[in-house]
């Protein structure tokens, strides 16, 4: 005769006779109301079960608490920590684009945000993810700013060129610069760089009135390393500046953001400076 399982008073298991179509586990050990319940006849036998109840278990052990307002500092941090916080902020291993890395407000900037990624529990990936996005949104400002001032000098150099004429426009223009270079300070030329006013021509056809009534010698001579050479070749000269790659000032000329930038203005327009001289 077959033989059915009971639990008796002390949980203990027990063999009593069962009829052969009920010899599974969940007839043998469970209750009637969970004889039939479909998730406990997903498992083989009670090994299945309790294995599925261990990893369970242990996965519940894993969790972590996300912190409320009435979690002390104490387990904020530690939870930090648990989902990726580094452990200390100059332990973030952030990629900067070199134009930030290299002047000393940028790093003193880098280095408060580090601080403050790490005061409001981000992980790297996420302290990455910040620092790209505004690197980004300060990429497409230079961009913007960069079309605007191309525009506007554009729009200068047309206007100029209507008013004074197509060939007097570039001495006119290098006798502006030179004024400029001559009377400005260090600040100045920093505002009026920042602000595109050097594209005004209000401010141009100013500088050209200067330059005009101090138009001696002085004035001439504001370019460096022209020295005295003849009106030929300073063309020559004026053309591989321009053109040439590997002059010492082509790059300079071309990139307002280089540190030698209004050096090889400079440098350029005593250049034309000869050249008018010696057509006149």
């Amino acid at each position: 005769m077959a033989e059915d399982a009971t639990v008796n008073n002390d949980n203990l298991i027990t063999e009593e006779a069962v009829t052969p179509e009920d010899n599974s586990w969940q007839a043998r050990y469970l209750p009637d109301d969970l004889k039939e319940n479909a998730t406990l006849q997903k498992f083989k036998d009670v090994g299945g079960l309790s294995s599925s109840y261990l990893s369970m278990q242990e996965m519940l052990g894993s969790r972590v608490k996300v912190p409320t307002e009435e979690s002390t500092d104490e387990e904020r941090s530690d939870f930090y920590t648990k989902v990726g916080r580094p452990e200390a902020p100059d332990k973030y291993d952030l990629q900067i684009d070199e134009r930030f890395s290299q002047n000393p407000q940028d790093l003193q900037k880098i280095q408060e945000f580090r601080e403050k990624a790490f005061e409001q529990g981000f992980s790297n990936t996420q302290a990455q993810k910040a620092v790209d996005f505004y690197t980004d949104m300060i990429n497409g400002a230079m961009i913007d700013q960069d079309a605007i001032l191309g525009q506007s000098r554009v729009n200068a150099e047309t206007a100029l060129k209507k008013e004074w004429g197509v060939t007097q426009y570039d001495k006119n223009l290098a006798l502006s610069r030179r004024a400029f270079n001559r009377f400005a300070d260090d600040d100045l030329k920093k505002f009026v760089d920042e602000n595109g006013i050097s594209n005004n021509v209000a401010m141009i056809k100013f500088l050209h009135k200067i330059g005009t009534a101090f138009n001696e010698p002085e004035m001439a001579g504001m370019g460096q390393d022209s020295g005295s050479i003849d009106s030929d070749s300073a063309r020559i000269e004026i053309d591989a500046m321009m053109k040439d790659s590997t002059h010492k000032y082509n790059k300079a000329l071309f990139d307002p953001k280089d540190i030698k930038h209004e050096e090889a203005i400079a440098y350029r327009d005593n250049l034309y400076d000869v050249v008018y001289r010696g057509e006149e």
